[in-house]
């Protein structure tokens, strides 16, 4: 008789496939949820365009624990929490001048008289407020729901640096580190939402 008990163990169940997230899903400025939809923010020109090798949400804890004498630091009630840290990444396979301007992030989309037929993209000396982008938005697949999931990220703009590497059998690319912003009116709400499908 074999010491070790063989029977399978697995979390799934027969609901475990519908929370399957399915597939890369797609990248989108100022999306408004309940209004737009994936389609309507295609045909908007909202989405940041074609992606390749999938992206990135995180959404970081920055705290401290106080100090109390006599306690261990972990002691439970005793974690201050002091701001939320946010980024939506994603690698930009399809690459315009907005595309190559946002992620510059300072920079100013302009035309030349001496030159035609060319969208001119000049960096700034500075970040101003309108470079900051009201919201990016990932949206995804859920395998048991109509409706998408949507990850919202506010006051955003690409930390990255911009790095163009053309090369053979290859197709060039952007990548996009978005950072989400507290609104200096509103100190008290973390910069990005989850929008997650209820179960039927």
């Amino acid at each position: 008789m074999s010491i070790f008990n063989t029977k399978r163990m697995t979390g799934m169940t027969e609901k475990t496939v519908e929370h399957f997230v399915l597939g890369a899903g797609v990248f989108a400025k100022d999306f408004i949820p309940g209004t737009d939809t994936y389609e309507s923010a295609k045909t908007a020109g909202k989405l940041l365009g074609a992606t390749t090798g999938g992206g990135e949400f995180k959404a970081a804890k920055v705290g401290h624990y106080s100090q109390v004498d006599g306690a261990p630091e972990n002691t439970k009630g005793l974690y201050i929490l002091d701001y939320w840290t946010t980024t939506m990444q994603a690698t930009v396979k399809e690459l315009t001048a907005d595309t190559i301007a946002a992620a510059m992030t300072a920079a100013k989309k302009t035309t030349e008289e001496s030159v035609t037929g060319y969208d001119v993209i000049v960096p700034k000396s500075a970040i101003e407020l309108d470079d900051y982008t009201e919201n990016v938005t990932y949206i995804g697949r859920l395998v048991g729901s109509e409706k998408p999931i949507i990850i919202q990220i506010f006051n955003a703009f690409n930390t990255n640096d911009l790095s163009i590497q053309p090369k053979d059998n290859d197709e060039a690319s952007v990548q996009v580190i978005f950072a989400g912003h507290y609104d200096p009116s509103d100190l008290e709400t973390p910069p990005y939402k989850i929008y997650w499908p209820k179960e039927a």
